[in-house]
Parts: structure tokens; C-alpha cells; sequence
């Protein structure tokens, strides 16, 4: 008798609570705003390894870069990075890359 009204009063009264509330990886409940910090992590963490990869990428090729192209590279926003990682494909000279951050910084 006590489970069925445990569980009645478990779909009942904290339906709304159950439905919005997930496991994370250990089968811990999870509240939606701790998922939504942890993706935003996730982004960050991405956005900065590719700001990081390009950065590493531009040094390999033209050697150090310097404080003022560094800072230019870091002020670009995330879609920048990304436009910047495929041009500098492209790029024959250091000119190329600070042609493009006029352009595009």
C-alpha cells in the first residue's frame, strides 16, 4: 500500500521536478542549470583550443608573432578564428596574415 502511494504521489507532485531533472554521467541528478554551465564549458573550452591551434599553427610558420598580432588574434571572435584558420591556408607571407586582421580584426 505505502509503494503504490509512494508512487502515485511521485507521478503526481513531482512529475514537473523528474521530467527537468537529468543523470549526468554517474546516475547523479542533474539540475538544467548545471547542464547548461557545463556546456557552456564546453564551448569555451573548444573555442579556446582552436584559438590555441591557430595560434600554434601561425608560430610554426612565421615564428613568433608578437605581442600586437597576438593580441589582434585573441580579440577575434570564436566565428573569426575559424574564417582565420582557413585562410591562412592560403597565406604565402607574414604580410598575407596582417593584411587579413586589417581586414577582418
Amino acid at each position: 500500500m505505502w509503494e503504490g502511494l509512494a508512487h502515485m504521489m511521485k507521478a503526481s507532485t513531482n512529475a514537473p521536478i523528474w521530467s527537468v531533472i537529468r543523470n549526468d554521467r554517474y546516475g547523479i541528478p542533474e539540475s538544467p542549470l548545471i547542464s547548461k554551465w557545463r556546456e557552456e564549458g564546453r564551448l569555451e573550452g573548444k573555442e579556446e583550443g582552436q584559438l590555441q591551434l591557430v595560434l600554434r599553427l601561425l608560430t610554426h610558420r612565421y615564428g613568433p608573432l608578437g605581442a600586437v598580432l597576438t593580441a589582434d588574434i585573441e580579440a577575434l571572435t570564436a566565428a573569426q578564428v575559424l574564417d582565420l584558420a582557413a585562410a591562412l591556408l592560403d597565406f604565402t607571407s607574414r604580410d598575407d596574415l596582417e593584411q587579413w586582421l586589417l581586414q577582418h580584426g
